[in-house]
Formats: structure tokens, sequence, C-alpha cells
């Protein structure tokens, strides 16, 4: 079913949650994106549960993200969704002098759930496309 415009734009906002959660390595919000804190992504050969070991392990491989939230339509059935949503991640990793850009270019397929009036991640499953890497200035 199509969502309503209401669902369009919290849906959206929790993609923004998302995305920000991650970039400035907050595990709080990043387990609060996902129904009852429950954090499920899983993607080739990985899953992910723990929100404070992904920001760790954010933290130690990069010294700066930033996830562009993109494109994305969900189907809406009471309070479930499910759909996709398109993303491009920034990454910058720093090796001594060295610093290179990485951009993931990442579809997120999605299962939502609606709890107390506000959209959460039942499950993530991510898929990257491409990645680019470029040597970055000081």
């Amino acid at each position: 079913m199509t969502p309503s415009v209401e669902d369009r734009l919290d849906i959206q906002d929790l993609l923004f949650r998302y995305a920000r959660a991650a970039d400035e390595r907050d595990a709080a919000a990043f387990a609060g994106c996902f129904d009852g804190g429950r954090v499920r992504i899983t993607g080739p050969g990985f899953e992910v549960t723990d929100a404070a070991e992904n920001m760790a392990i954010l933290s130690a491989m990069f010294e700066w993200t930033m996830h562009k939230v993109h494109n994305h339509q969900y189907r809406v059935s009471g309070d479930v969704a499910e759909g996709y949503c398109y993303c491009v991640a920034t990454h910058v990793k720093r090796d001594g002098e060295i610093r290179t850009r990485i951009d993931w270019h990442i579809r997120y397929d999605d299962r939502l759930v609606r709890r107390e009036g506000r959209w959460h991640f039942a499950a993530r499953h991510l898929d990257v496309g491409l990645i680019e890497s470029a040597p970055i200035g000081a």
C-alpha cells in the first residue's frame, strides 16, 4: 500500500536519524532507530547486532564518515513497512599522512515497524554495489 505523506516523512526521518547517529558514533541514538533497541543489520558476510560495537568499529576504521540518504520507497501495511533506501556513505581513512576517501554506494532493504507512533527498523540488509576510492589532501 502506498504510504501516507505522514508515513513518508516519518520514515524519511528514521533514515536521516540513522545516518546522523552513524556519523556521530552515537550508539544510543543508533540503537534507538531499531525496534526495541535490537540492532539487526546483515550484509555480505557480516551481521551487526550491537550498536556500541558497531560505532567502535567505525571509529577504529575511519576518521570521518558522512552517510547521504537518497531515493527511498516503502510499502506500508498498518504498522509494518518494507522497502529500500539508497545511500552513499563517504568514509575517510588515514594511514599516517595519507588520507583516502572511500565512497560506498549502498542499497538497504528494510523491514520497519511502527511502535507508539514512531517508525523503527526491524531489520536492514545492506548491499554495497560499488566502492570508489581516491586520495585526498591532508
